[in-house]
């Protein structure tokens, strides 16, 4: 939930909501609890807000640690309220990043505000991202060095070299300083979390090639095709996308009849990426259209499908770019993993 805009919301309910959603709560409906919550925080009722907040957390909901953090800090409680923003900013609530950002900010910790600054914005609060991105580097050479040997030896993190290099950041040894350790648990934050979302991509795409494969092996129709919302037609739409997959629009021109082909899932189902910035979406498109029609396999014989996505909101021109082909081979052809 967006809890920008439920405050917005909930600032303008009467009392009588309030009452409607304590009975909802007290039945241990989630969502009206969270609706509470930043009802009392709209009204500026702290206590309140502490305790749905907090128990709303305990049971795992982010949104609430960030609630009780944001009550206590209004009291002053500042090392309280650090242990449940901190909690909600580990589990990639951008708000709760931001309020670090700006509490670390008043102690004098410039770097590890950036540092928190950019984590809410990668993890969705795009009006950061404009004061985030034209910063100098926050990492020291020892911190960047590390980062590299990282970026080279976690692709598996449970590898050796992997779990070394991230044990050396967990007990800070030298000669790691202490603000090298805070700055590379925020990065590595944003690191493994892109990591995870390219995961998206290679689902994407391996959904795609076994709907192709099953047109290809239909004997009325015998051939892959570049129309997608064909290839598709059978496959339930999801609601939030991530990355975008489908084909060159050039190939599409020139081996699909009709004026209503879809090659991108943008185009199919454009609902599914509302949390997808305007720059972004831009750039895919203009990704998915810059290939050459002499690159294009006749679908009888072959295909070649992409997922794209923009991991650096700080760069939505710098994308991520997945390829797959009709013998399944997937393949990440252009990194787009954000940099420290």
């Amino acid at each position: 939930m967006n809890i920008f805009l439920a405050l917005l919301f909930l600032a303008t309910s009467a009392l009588a909501n309030e009452a409607g959603l304590m009975q909802e709560c007290a039945k241990r409906d989630i969502p009206a609890c969270v609706k509470l919550g930043a009802f009392y925080l709209s009204k500026s009722e702290w206590e309140k807000a502490y305790i749905v907040g907090e128990a709303l957390c305990s049971k795992g909901e982010v949104e609430g640690c960030t609630y009780a953090g944001a009550a206590l800090l209004a009291q002053s409680k500042i090392p309280e309220a650090s242990k449940f923003l901190t909690k909600a900013c580990d589990e990639f609530e951008p708000y709760a990043c931001r309020s670090l950002g700006r509490l670390m900010k008043k102690t004098g910790e410039s770097a590890l505000s950036k540092m928190y600054f950019k984590r809410s914005c990668f993890y969705g609060l795009r009006e950061q991202c404009a004061k985030t991105k034209d910063a100098k580097p926050l990492l020291s050479g020892t911190a960047l060095s590390l980062v590299k040997q990282i970026n080279t030896d976690c692709e598996d993190p449970k590898h050796k070299f992997c779990e070394a290099h991230l044990s050396a950041i967990k007990t800070c040894a030298p000669p790691l300083t202490k603000q090298d350790c805070q700055l590379l648990a925020g990065h590595l934050s944003i690191y493994f979390r892109a990591k995870f979302l390219q995961a998206e991509a290679k689902l994407h795409l391996l959904s795609l090639h076994t709907a192709l494969r099953a047109l290809k092996g239909d004997p009325k129709i015998a051939a892959y095709t570049y129309d997608l919302s064909k290839a598709l037609r059978d496959v339930k739409q999801k609601e939030n996308h991530r990355y975008v997959f489908g084909f060159m629009a050039s190939c599409a021109k020139k081996y699909v009849k009709g004026r209503k082909v879809k090659t991108t899932s943008l185009e199919l189902y454009p609902k599914s990426y509302k949390a997808l910035g305007v720059r972004a979406q831009a750039n895919i498109r203009l990704f998915f259209s810059k290939g050459p029609a002499a690159d294009c396999y006749d679908p009888k014989a072959g295909y070649e499908a992409f997922a794209v996505g923009a991991l650096d909101p700080e760069d939505p021109s710098r994308l991520d770019v997945w390829r797959v082909n009709q013998d399944k081979d997937i393949e990440n052809v252009r990194d787009g993993l954000p940099e420290p």
